[in-house]
């Protein structure tokens, strides 16, 4: 199989070679042709507020900083976020044109980077070839984001406190519904009242239907109880959660741009390697392609078992020829063979 492998390298090594050498020549003319841009970026200090009680929208599992990550990127694919974005920038003309998401969405994607660089960090980055540009991008991405943020999290509190407030109002109904039937009954049955005026609470409870109608008073009154409790805290986290959010969203690193432009070391040195592997592995399959697709008939071991062999050419060597390397070895081989069939015939003639 080795000597098949090498054979078939030899037989067409300019097409196997081609592609390790013209793959990362491509790749990397490409990345050098790209022009220099310039980079912005911000850092944000994130904290996840433990005191609130309707934030089940993070997951407690990660931190903070990953967590809004996970949020800002899923706000960067959504029209309303990036059409925001590019219209208070210089891309705002794109937000009209008749592909202007498809535009927009291929920017970001490709110049628009957002990492976690620990529990609370967030860093956000983004490339232009304009300086101004970039720096406008991202102050737009921070102050958009932090206002959505806040607006998301004032909305579920409106929501919640909308939610208690329609629960205590019920609980609040079945209350006076079940104080209106203790006192309906009180007034059927003097005897129970007059019970519970001179023996007590302990003593009236011994009636069936007195204790059947204090009890729905009670639990009427511990679900107002606990749907004015649930009211509360709701009010206390729309309160809480305005005055937090600067401490939840911090700007440690305003959006500062690089002064000189310049190109991506990380795509100069992962695409030109990831292009050679490409390419070494293109080469690698044309090889073996070219050796098993080849069925030529070089030993008796490539005959098959069923193959009928009438014979088997040897291998000549001429005896005596020295191997001197020049222009003249052929025609020297060519005359040993032909001086030694001269006497043959000359012998043949004789006979």
């Amino acid at each position: 199989m080795i000597e098949r492998v090498l054979e078939a390298f030899f037989r067409h090594a300019l097409l196997i070679v081609l592609p390790i050498i013209v793959i990362p020549l491509v790749v990397a003319a490409a990345l050098y042709s790209t022009p220099p841009q310039y980079e912005a970026q911000a850092g944000m200090w994130v904290e996840q507020a433990t005191y609130l009680t309707h934030s089940d929208d993070v997951n407690r599992y990660l931190s903070p900083a990953v967590n809004q990550k996970n949020r800002l990127w899923e706000l960067m694919q959504t029209r309303t976020f990036l059409f925001g974005v590019a219209g208070k920038t210089s891309m705002k003309d794109l937000t009209t044109a008749q592909n202007g998401f498809e535009q927009i969405s291929a920017i970001f994607a490709r110049d628009f980077d957002v990492t976690a660089g620990g529990e609370h960090l967030l860093v956000l980055r983004f490339r232009s070839e304009d300086r101004d540009t970039a720096l406008q991008v991202v102050t737009t991405i921070v102050e958009m984001f932090k206002s959505r943020y806040a607006a998301d999290r004032y909305g579920q509190a409106q929501v919640a406190i909308t939610f208690y407030q329609s629960r205590l109002t019920e609980a609040e109904a079945q209350l006076v519904s079940a104080r209106s039937d203790l006192a309906k009954y009180l007034t059927a049955n003097p005897s129970v009242a007059a019970s519970l005026t001179t023996s007590g609470l302990d003593a009236a409870r011994v009636n069936p239907g007195f204790a059947e109608a204090q009890r729905q008073v009670d639990i009427a009154q511990r679900g107002a109880d606990s749907a004015r409790d649930s009211l509360e805290r709701a009010k206390l986290d729309v309160s809480a959660g305005a005055e937090s959010l600067d401490l939840g969203f911090r700007l440690t690193d305003p959006p500062q741009a690089s002064t000189t432009p310049s190109r991506q070391l990380k795509k100069l040195l992962i695409y030109p390697i990831a292009a050679v592997v490409l390419a070494v592995v293109l080469s690698a399959s044309l090889l073996m392609l070219f050796a098993l697709s080849d069925h030529s008939v070089r030993s008796l071991a490539d005959v098959g078992p069923d193959a009928v062999i009438l014979g088997v050419l040897p291998h000549l060597r001429a005896v005596g020829v020295g191997r001197r390397q020049g222009p003249a070895i052929t025609r020297r081989a060519v005359g040993f063979v032909a001086g030694a069939i001269v006497p043959l015939r000359s012998l043949r003639g004789g006979r």
